[in-house]
């Protein structure tokens, strides 16, 4: 059962090897990132599951290589055949010394909302008390610098889903469209549609940490905590 999710950006930059030196806006996002980690491991959790984009639905293995040769791709030099996928690969960044078993699960990007809502299902019906970290990314056309230049639709679509994570509507999430979103370069559209399946039955206590886009894409960090299940200290 999910006990408690923390959904944080999908950011290259949040990869140590990417940045290199220590930029304001990215540390910032970083703080918000970790501490969105840390407030699930807080909540007595037994396993965490990390869940993002991927080129396909599939569960990838704890020490797959960094995707960091594919953000920035030598010439003649194929990629690791099975690189993690940049959404799983900022997420397990964000493990650093976690104290849980976990596990990387991709969902295909492309997925339409049934399947990737059916992944969503089988991650919630674990038996032990799950946190869920979501690596997920709103749209990428917010302004002349962005990754997809300037779409208009872009701010209203961001704000449905940062009203969806701040009030934990699944629904509303689950109803996101896909081809709307693939235009818009919305890349969480699917994890946080698996989230949401894998959420929709609980109450949650919602906690808005960080909503910016100082790249021109949208970032959220939030965390959802559950509010009918005793922390394991206290059980």
């Amino acid at each position: 059962m999910i006990v408690a999710v923390a959904c944080v950006p999908q950011a290259p930059l949040l990869l140590p090897e990417v940045t290199g030196g220590r930029v304001p806006e990215v540390e910032r996002l970083r703080t918000a990132a970790r501490d969105a980690v840390r407030a699930v491991l807080d909540a007595g959790v037994d396993e965490l599951v990390v869940l993002g984009g991927a080129p396909a639905t599939r569960t990838y293995p704890a020490d797959a290589p960094s995707p960091a040769g594919r953000l920035a791709p030598t010439p003649g030099r194929r990629p690791e055949a099975d690189a993690l996928p940049v959404s799983l690969a900022v997420g397990r960044a964000l493990l650093d010394r976690c104290p849980v078993p976990w596990l990387l699960e991709g969902v295909g990007r492309d997925e339409p909302a049934q399947a990737a809502a059916a992944l969503g299902e089988k991650i919630a019906a674990r038996p032990a008390r799950t946190g869920l970290i979501v690596a997920a990314d709103g749209s990428a056309r917010r302004g002349e610098k962005a990754p997809g230049y300037v779409d208009p639709r872009a701010p209203e679509a961001d704000a449905l889903i940062g009203d969806a994570l701040a009030r934990a509507d699944t629904a509303a999430l689950l109803a996101l469209d896909a081809a709307l979103c693939a235009e818009l370069m919305i890349e969480g559209r699917a994890a946080w549609q698996a989230m949401a399946a894998a959420c929709r039955d609980t109450a949650w206590t919602v906690h808005t940490r960080y909503a910016d886009d100082p790249f021109g894409v949208a970032y959220r960090v939030a965390t959802w905590l559950a509010a009918d299940y005793p922390r394991a200290a206290a059980s």
